[in-house]
């Protein structure tokens, strides 16, 4: 598979951001075995979805040692709570672009 050089190229529903307005996302995967389609795989090959596994691998790496700390909890449903602050959280990790989408 790999020597045919295959890519799959699909227009889908965006499903990442519900008040976004952009109604479809473009995909493009190459596939080199059939492992490229296991859900690792394909995280890694589209960008917005990649965007959203680091923010989520973040956010579980914060409420490991700090997640039981109540006024940090308080501080983060803050942030998470106010628009402006969570785009402002979100552009300092450079995923601002998947929650404007």
């Amino acid at each position: 598979m790999a020597k045919q050089e295959l890519e799959l190229a699909l227009i889908v529903p965006n499903r990442l951001q519900a008040d976004s307005e952009v109604d479809d996302l473009t995909v493009s995967i190459k596939v080199a075995s059939m492992k490229d389609f296991n859900p690792a795989s394909l995280v890694e090959q589209i960008p917005e979805l990649k965007k959203l596994m680091e923010l989520r691998n973040a956010l579980m790496s914060l409420k490991g040692p700090l997640g039981n700390t109540p006024a940090f909890r308080k501080a983060i449903e803050k942030v998470i709570s106010d628009n402006e602050s969570r785009g402002k959280v979100l552009d300092e990790l450079g995923l601002g672009v998947v929650a404007q989408q």
